[in-house]
């Protein structure tokens, strides 16, 4: 990676399923039949999508996605061997889950989830994973909503050392209580929100406002992905910083926000300054949904030519 190069490892915690992509003209309504075409079959998930992307950027990880006893457990581990990562958890009594995810002509995605083995989490296996007050740390809201991610919440809430961690709740945020939130204050704690998310967990009005407030009220730090308006940062503190988004033709959704997580993690991991973390962050996002699916985030051969600046 040269000047870019990742000296932090990164612990990506979640899940990796089965991902049945499929185009359709429109969602169907109740009752209805729409003819769809099928696009990809593949392992996805969004910690599995953050861990390709990763690997693709040399960024050392560390694996945190449960393999369960199944079709998809064997999918599952075939994909991991081929990224080179170690398998560290296991389920043996159950299959990964799998996502069946619709993509409409604007390249917007609607989700049907079957969740498996990476919905589940218990003490004595987090406690078997690696981790070092240098560790970088990545987790999904997928896998900590509800009473199987209870485990996984108190986990993050109660770590040894106070070290950076970047959690992103995604469309699950509502299940997640103000209590984990009030327990993350005053930690090196990012979250990362869509402009959805964010009127979720901040309320209703401007989003770089809403996120602002609430930042300064836990001392947390949050990056607003607003989409074509780039990306803001809001720590609280200092006004809050927007970092422009890179245009290009959208062509399909699914892993945007994916694709921004490895991106910051990737400049964390190198130790540069949050804003120019957050631009390599807009740029990987920009790669992925300028092309089909998640499942080819760009090299930095390809990120350097697409954005000669990167």
């Amino acid at each position: 990676m040269n000047e870019w190069e990742a000296v932090t490892p990164v612990l990506v915690i979640g899940g990796a399923v089965g991902d049945l992509v499929m185009t359709l003209p429109r969602l169907p309504t109740s009752g209805e039949d729409v003819e769809a075409q099928p696009q990809a079959r593949q392992i996805g998930g969004c910690a599995f999508n953050v861990a390709r992307a990763l690997v693709r950027l040399e960024v050392p990880v560390i694996n945190g996605m449960p393999v369960g006893n199944g079709e998809w457990g064997a999918a599952v581990e075939a994909a991991m061997g081929e990224l080179g990562l170690e398998v560290l958890l296991r389920h043996g009594q159950m299959d990964n889950g799998w996502c069946l995810a619709l993509v409409e002509p604007n390249g917007e995605r609607t989700f049907i989830t079957v969740s498996g083995c990476e919905s589940q989490w218990n003490k004595a296996q987090l406690a078997t994973l690696p981790l070092t007050e240098h560790t970088l740390i990545y987790a999904s809201g997928y896998e900590l909503a509800g009473e199987s991610g209870e485990a996984l919440r108190e986990w993050l809430t109660r770590m040894p050392f106070d070290q950076p961690r970047l959690i992103d709740p995604g469309p699950r945020i509502a299940q997640l209580s103000e209590d984990f939130f009030a327990m993350l204050s005053d930690s090196h704690t990012l979250l990362t929100l869509n402009r959805d998310e964010v009127a979720a967990l901040c309320g209703a009005g401007d989003a770089v406002e809403a996120a602002q407030r609430y930042a300064a009220a836990r001392n947390l730090t949050l990056i607003c992905r607003l989409d074509r308006d780039g990306a803001w940062i809001c720590d609280g503190r200092t006004p809050p910083l927007h970092v422009p988004a890179y245009p290009v033709d959208v062509v399909d959704t699914i892993g945007a926000g994916d694709a921004h997580c490895a991106g910051l993690l990737v400049g964390l991991s190198a130790g540069w300054p949050l804003p120019q973390a957050v631009d390599l962050a807009n740029r990987v996002a920009a790669c992925v949904v300028a092309s089909l699916g998640a499942a080819n985030p760009p090299d930095w051969p390809q990120l350097q030519q697409r954005f000669p600046q990167a």
